[in-house]
Order: C-alpha cells, then sequence, then structure tokens
C-alpha cells in the first residue's frame, strides 16, 4: 500500500508580557492527555498563514498576528492504514485582543505559563524546539512585504494605457484572499505603485482598515524606466520602526527594488509575497510565500 499524502498544518508560539516576564501560551488535548502548542490541519487549498491563523483562533480563542518564522515539524503519523508524514509550520504569533476561550472537543484547557514552565509542562521534545527558537527571532523592531502585484489582464487583451491594465478576475479573487494574509501580519502601512494592477492588488485589505494607500509612481514599471535611480534613498521611507510596511510593485522593478531594501529577491509569481523581519539585533529574516 503507497504512504498516504503528507498532512500539512501550521500554528505557532502564542506570547505577551506581563510584568516583564515572557508567557505562553499552551493548549490540553484530552484526546491525547497533552499540553502542546495550539495548531491544526490546514482545509483543502487554504494559504498556510490563514490555516495557522484560524486554528490557533479556533483552539485558544485568541486573534493573533505573525512574526518571523520558527521552523518546521516532520514527523510521521498513522493515516487510511498507512504511515504519511505531518509537517507542521511554526511562526511567533501575539494576541491583538483578549479573546475568549471556551472549552471544546480538542481543547479542553489552555494555560498562560513562564517560557521555563511552558517547556516543563509541553509533553513534546519537538514542540520545545520550537518554543526555543522563540528567543532566536524576538523583538522584531519593523516589517516589510514585498508583494508582486496579482494576475492581471494581459497586454494583447487590453487597448487602453497599460499604467489603467486592471486585474483578471483570478487576479481579483487572489487580491480578496490577499486581505486575510496581509491581516494575519498586522499589516498597517501601504505603499503601492500607481498602477491599476498594483493598486487593485492591496485595495482589499486598505478597505478594510479604511486605510490610505501611499502611491509611489517610482515603483511602477513606468517610473522605473524613466528613472532607475529614483529607487534611491526608498529603503529609510520604507523601513519605519514598528510598522509592517506593504510595498507592492511589478516583476520588472522588484530585482532592483528588493536590493535597494537590502534583500535578496529571486523570481516572483503573480500575487506572490516576501515576508522580511528586521531585528533588534541588526538581522534580517525573511520567508516567500505562494500567491493565496
Amino acid at each position: 500500500m503507497s504512504n498516504p499524502a503528507t498532512v500539512i498544518a501550521a500554528g505557532g508560539v502564542v506570547w505577551r508580557e506581563r510584568g516583564g516576564t515572557r508567557q505562553v501560551l499552551l493548549a490540553h488535548r484530552p484526546r491525547y492527555d497533552d499540553w502542546s502548542l495550539p495548531k491544526g490541519k490546514l482545509t483543502a487549498h487554504e494559504h498556510v498563514l490563514l490555516g495557522a491563523r484560524r486554528e490557533i483562533e479556533e483552539e485558544t480563542g485568541q486573534r493573533v498576528v505573525f512574526g518571523p518564522s520558527l521552523g518546521v515539524q516532520r514527523y510521521a503519523i498513522r493515516k487510511n492504514g498507512g504511515t504519511a508524514e505531518k509537517l507542521v509550520h511554526y511562526w511567533s504569533a501575539v494576541p491583538v485582543d483578549d479573546g475568549a476561550f471556551e472549552p471544546n472537543d480538542e481543547v479542553d484547557e489552555i494555560s498562560w505559563l513562564s517560557e521555563d514552565k511552558a517547556r516543563a509542562k509541553l509533553s513534546y521534545p519537538r514542540d520545545v524546539d520550537i518554543l526555543d527558537a522563540l528567543d532566536r527571532v524576538v523583538p522584531v523592531v519593523a516589517t516589510v512585504v514585498v508583494v508582486r502585484h496579482s494576475d492581471a489582464v494581459k497586454r494583447k487583451d487590453w487597448d487602453g494605457k497599460d499604467t489603467l491594465r486592471p486585474l483578471s478576475s483570478t487576479g481579483a479573487e487572489v487580491a480578496e484572499r490577499l486581505s486575510g494574509v496581509l491581516a494575519s501580519l498586522g499589516a498597517n502601512r501601504i505603499i503601492s505603485s500607481d498602477a491599476e494592477r498594483c493598486v487593485a492588488t492591496v485595495m482589499p485589505y486598505a478597505a478594510s482598515l479604511d486605510r490610505h494607500i501611499h502611491l509611489w509612481p517610482e515603483i511602477s514599471e513606468r517610473g522605473y524606466d524613466a528613472d532607475p535611480e529614483g529607487l534611491r534613498g526608498l529603503a529609510e521611507r520604507v523601513w519605519r520602526p514598528g510598522k509592517v510596511t506593504v510595498v507592492c510593485s511589478h516583476r520588472p522593478v522588484l530585482p532592483a527594488l528588493s536590493r535597494e531594501l537590502g534583500l535578496k529577491v529571486g523570481k516572483f509569481a503573480t500575487g506572490s509575497f516576501l515576508v522580511a523581519h528586521r531585528l533588534a539585533d541588526g538581522k534580517t529574516l525573511t520567508e516567500r510565500f505562494s500567491a493565496p
């Protein structure tokens, strides 16, 4: 019998500061009588960040925003009479409100504990390894999310000005889903090329926050072609302490823009994005994601 397909799950180390002490949130699962980090399986076609956020909220009542990755667990599970690999992605996660926990079939108790007490209480060494990674990725002083615009109507099918070329129906759907992903990252500042296809990519999220989009012609294809040196000095304007800044631009511009931001970026598919976290020690942690 062939092995069942790999099971993909996601979750996080949910943490807060109380009285100068960092506390983390553990969940008790009655089915296994264990204490673990909140996590769960993704639904079909669910983006991993959206799945992680949903599972944490369902299990603990906490709505969170994500910081840097804490790693991926890989282990074998029993599935459909065979053995399958399970991959669990974890991120640093900070609550955005005081959610109310309601015991359920999956999790009947949660507990906020100091890191030392949490290490002692966790049932699995692999969870302790993930918890230990938290100290290496906090605090974050600034975050930048670099996005390539969603799929647009093809140039050959558009008779108007290229700057007015809109998203395709598929691109518009991706833009709507991207809104939830940006919410999971706590994005609170939005910069875009002034081209319609870029603006439309971030508009659903901006509308959900009632937030202004900062239009930068210099990061459009037309603006970059006219003056490639116009990108110089943008890093200081993009990296803002305490902010999670989204920057939406175009495939031909992204390599130069990313270099200006101090990032290494390869090819971007439409709707894909890179998340970069600048830490207090000067390090920058990056992670690539496909379009939602």
